[in-house]
């Protein structure tokens, strides 16, 4: 058996010969998006990344062939990240003057990557106001109770043409305070990106924060006027900054779904962690455990306030989960195999058929 100090010299060396492979693969995926503008063929190809993960599975073998492809499914990610931003038409340097407000970890973040894309940002705390009357795009990332006053005060300095872009975890109700607000000829558009962190502050953010992640749009009803202009603006900036895809959606069906695909998983490893049993864990928790719970320390104040500006969202989705839960608690006191195999069958068909739809997108 090889000593320790021998595995990682030999993993050491394997990893000399890996980097310069993985740099030369995403050297050639800008030579990709180059043909790909040439042609005009779409950046996301579904039956060759198919094609590419069952080779790579069936020559990794039995044992390693799942670990094999989800390597190669983040090398698809980041790929397709590269290339999207290769395409993106406004990617270059001095195209817009962009002014983020809010210093916090996504607004740190945001002015981060602003800055990496070549755009000439200002980054603004709460009182500030230099730039806001130059900038093509303002990010206003404060809590959410601070955004419409925020807009409101400041409006008068917004020039002509500005697109306003929130990035509050909920939407409906911003974006109904949004529509009181003065306008002299900007644009406001509610948005969400699908990132974070567990941990909050300027110190913690980065450029990388946004790479392969969504964001979210929810423009008010025929804000974006015929020509649509400002959604193409505004789907190559976030592009450049590393966004995989840009969704557009109403403010409702956004707050439906965070509930679900959010709101409710935090709620879940908030009740998790407070079970009895969470001090003796150490040495009895693997990968489940560390998954469920890793989304349980979030800032009290920020969440409260998340969950309680989407109510009726989040109450519909409570309401669902803990009939499920129900549902398996009377199979599991009944000793009822029969209904315990098909709740686990159907949460399994459930997974399967969503991640085929992902693959699709």
């Amino acid at each position: 058996m090889k000593s320790l100090a021998e595995s990682r010299a030999e993993i050491d060396e394997v990893d000399r010969q890996l980097v310069p492979l993985i740099v030369r693969r995403l050297e050639t995926v800008c030579d990709i998006a180059e043909a790909k503008r040439a042609t005009g063929k779409a950046v996301q190809d579904p039956t060759r990344e198919k094609a590419i993960l069952d080779k790579v599975a069936a020559s990794a073998g039995a044992e390693f062939g799942d670990e094999a492809k989800a390597v190669f499914e983040t090398l698809f990610d980041v790929a397709k990240c590269r290339q999207r931003a290769r395409l993106a038409n406004t990617a270059k340097a001095g195209d817009l003057k962009v002014a983020v407000v809010g210093m916090g970890l996504i607004g740190g973040s945001f002015y981060k990557a602003a800055l990496r894309a070549g755009y000439e940002t200002v980054g603004l705390h709460h009182g500030d106001t230099e730039g806001l009357s130059t900038a093509d795009v303002i990010m206003v990332c404060l809590p959410p109770e601070t955004i419409v006053p925020w807009v409101a005060a400041n409006s008068m300095r917004f020039n002509c043409g500005t697109a306003v872009v929130d990035i509050a975890g909920t939407k409906t109700d911003i974006v109904r305070g949004m529509a009181a607000v003065n306008r002299h000829g900007w644009t406001f558009v509610g948005g969400h990106p699908m990132a974070g962190k567990e941990v909050s502050g300027y110190e913690n953010s980065t450029a990388d924060l946004f790479l392969g992640k969504s964001m979210v749009l929810t423009p008010e009803a025929g804000e974006w006027g015929a020509t649509n202009g400002d959604r193409s603006l505004l789907e190559r900036f976030f592009t450049s900054l590393g966004f995989s895809r840009v969704v557009v959606t109403s403010p409702e069906r956004h707050d439906e779904l965070i509930a679900f695909t959010s709101q409710l998983g935090h709620v879940i490893a908030s009740a998790y962690v407070q079970d009895e049993r969470v001090a003796d864990a150490v040495g009895f928790s693997a990968g489940s455990y560390a998954n469920m719970s890793r989304i349980a320390t979030v800032d009290p104040a920020t969440w409260t306030a998340l969950y309680l500006s989407d109510r009726d969202a989040l109450l519909r989705v409570l309401d669902g989960f803990i009939g499920r839960l129900a549902d398996f608690r009377s199979a599991l006191d009944r000793r009822d195999a029969d209904a315990i195999a098909r709740f686990i069958a159907t949460g399994a068909a459930a997974k399967r058929a969503e991640l085929a739809a992902r693959t699709l997108k």
